[in-house]
Order: structure tokens, then C-alpha cells, then sequence
């Protein structure tokens, strides 16, 4: 049983799932979110302590670009490669986690929670990191960096273990029992996470503290990073179905989360080849074309968004919702969305 706890922990700090690896993220209102593009925050545009600020994390991670010395000090993944994400990380305890607590949380910014990679051109590239803080219901996300720039999305504990749960007696009992054990019976009621993402060592067209970073499916498929001007979301995303595994990161997760039934994994599984094919086809006919390549990857992905949808009912959308970001606070911009 005690082999729950860090897939518990997966589900609310990184709105991924807690058995399948494939991990989870999708915006509460439904399967995929209607936010194109995050109001682009150049760090330059940031106060001058927040600049430096992020000139601490940075200098603070710098030698985690080589994976291997992150392999050698023992950090952990949680869950795969999300898409426009990457994979999160987390240390031993021979590096130590900073655990933050509560509204008036300070961050240590050499300190992050997590760090960030994905694969590029098979090898693990350290996108940036993300801070955590676990916050109880009514109390609202810390000051964090300096200014409002800083985008934190929550994911709320409870709610997401009940929605991984349902319909699985036995596991809910299981998480209960964890819950119980580890939090609530210490008096402990803090079961929001309030999760920040701070692309410290990659640029992202969205800025800093941007939730997704649309420039890795292009960086992914070898593709040159300024076809990713004036891109929507939506367009990267039907890019990264085409990147390896891409398939599995959209959607098989999700089908567990909502307990999806043979014909309906098979029908979505066979939509997501078909936008595949259609985004391969795109990338050898507009390969050098970044205005038609990226219409019609927009048009792959909302084709199968559009059978996702109608092929699950709203129950089922639900239960996936609930795993997820439910908006973001301090400054405007994407919600975590699509899946």
C-alpha cells in the first residue's frame, strides 16, 4: 500500500495520473480548453527583481541541463513527457524537497519543487521547473515572484483522487487510507496545490511563467522554432501527436481517469491515428510552409478533440476535468489545458 503514495502525490502535484504512466492535464470546464495563447510575458518586461529572481533559478539548476547529474543525485519522475510540458521530476531527500505551505509561503528560488525535461533528438532537455505550494481550501496562492506576472494553476487533491477513484472501490479505499494516514489524521487540510511552472532555461514564446510551452512539439519534429509565430496552441498540440508516443500522452491516461469502455478507447485511438497520418502528411507537403503546416495540425487536433468529445459522455468528461488545473491566478493567459 505504501507503493500509492508517490502516484497519489503524481495525481495532485502534476495532474497526472495515478496508475497509468501516461500522464494528465486537461482544464476543468472539458476535455480540451478554448484559450489560445498566453499574453506573452518577455522577461525583460519583468521588474527588475523579478529578473533576478528568475536569474536565481536559472543559475540554481544550471548544471540539471546535463540529465545525468539529475540521474546521479536520485531525482524521480512523476508520470511521461505531458505534451508542451515535459516530464516533472522531484529530488531525494539527500537533496532535500522544499515543501511550501500556505499563502504566505515564501520561495527559496534556488530551490524548486520540480524540474522539468522532455526528449529532444533522444536526449532529455531541461525545459525549466515548477514550484508547489499546498494550500487549504479558502487560502489563495502566495506572492511567489515579484509583481503579478507569475502564473499559478491549483489542482485540488481531494477532488482528484475521488475522480481517479470512482467506480474502483478497492483504490479509493486505498487513497483514503493514504489520505488519512499522511494528512488528515495530522490535522493536516491543505489538499490544494498550487503549481507554477518558471521556464527558466528555454525560451517560450508565451513568456516565463506560461503554463505550456508551444515550442516543443517544433523543436521535437526538428523543425525551425520560429514556425511556432503566431501559432495557436491548438496547432501545437496536433504537432505533437506526431512526435513519438504522442498518441499515449493525449489520451491514455485520461481513458483510465474516465474508465472509458473498450469501443470508446478504440474510437478515439483510431481518430488520434487519423490525425496523425494527417499531421505527417502536412509536415511532407507544408514542411516549408509554416502557415499551412500549422492550420492544418490546428485542424488535426480540433478533429479529434471533436470525437473525444462526442464519443465520452459529460460524466466521463467530468471525472477528467477533475484531475486537472482549475484556472490560473496572478496575470491573464492559458489555463492548463488540453488534456
Amino acid at each position: 500500500m505504501l507503493r500509492l503514495a508517490p502516484r497519489l502525490l503524481l495525481v495532485a502535484a502534476a495532474a497526472l495520473s495515478l496508475l497509468p504512466a501516461t500522464a494528465v492535464s486537461a482544464q476543468a470546464h472539458q476535455h480540451h480548453g478554448t484559450h489560445e495563447q498566453a499574453a506573452s510575458i518577455n522577461v525583460a518586461s519583468l521588474s527588475p527583481a523579478a529578473q533576478r529572481e528568475i536569474a536565481v533559478v536559472a543559475r540554481a539548476v544550471e548544471r540539471y541541463k546535463d540529465f545525468s547529474v539529475a540521474q546521479a543525485e536520485g531525482w524521480r519522475k512523476l508520470g511521461d513527457d505531458e505534451p508542451l510540458m515535459g516530464e516533472h521530476w522531484y529530488p531525494p531527500e539527500s537533496v532535500g524537497w522544499e515543501e511550501y505551505l500556505g499563502s504566505d509561503a515564501k520561495l527559496d528560488f534556488s530551490r524548486p519543487s520540480n524540474l522539468m525535461y522532455t526528449q529532444i533528438n533522444g536526449e532529455k532537455v531541461l525545459t525549466g521547473v515548477a514550484f508547489i505550494v499546498r494550500l487549504a481550501d479558502g487560502e489563495t496562492v502566495p506572492e511567489g515572484f515579484t509583481g503579478t506576472a507569475d502564473k499559478w494553476h491549483v489542482h485540488d487533491f481531494v477532488r482528484a483522487v475521488n475522480a481517479a477513484t470512482q467506480e474502483r472501490p478497492l483504490l479509493r479505499w486505498l487513497a483514503n487510507w493514504w489520505l488519512e494516514a499522511n494528512y488528515f489524521s495530522k490535522g493536516d487540510a491543505r489538499g490544494r496545490l498550487a503549481m507554477l511552472h518558471v521556464w527558466a532555461t528555454l525560451p517560450n514564446p508565451d513568456g516565463v511563467f506560461a503554463d505550456h510551452n508551444r515550442l516543443l512539439p517544433y523543436m521535437k519534429l526538428d523543425l525551425p522554432t520560429r514556425y511556432a509565430s503566431g501559432a495557436s496552441l491548438d496547432a501545437a498540440r496536433g504537432l505533437n501527436l506526431a512526435t513519438p508516443g504522442g498518441c499515449d500522452a493525449a489520451a491514455g491516461g485520461k481513458l483510465w481517469i474516465a474508465n472509458a469502455k473498450r469501443q470508446q478507447e478504440r474510437a478515439i485511438r483510431t481518430s488520434c491515428q487519423t490525425a496523425v497520418r494527417r499531421v505527417e502528411a502536412a509536415l511532407r507537403e507544408h514542411g516549408e510552409h509554416p502557415a499551412m503546416l500549422n492550420a492544418e495540425a490546428e485542424r488535426a487536433w480540433r478533429s479529434f478533440d471533436a470525437v473525444w468529445n462526442a464519443t465520452l459522455s459529460p460524466e466521463q468528461r467530468e471525472r477528467v476535468a477533475a484531475i486537472s488545473e482549475h484556472g490560473s491566478e496572478h496575470g491573464a493567459g492559458d489555463a492548463h489545458d488540453g488534456h
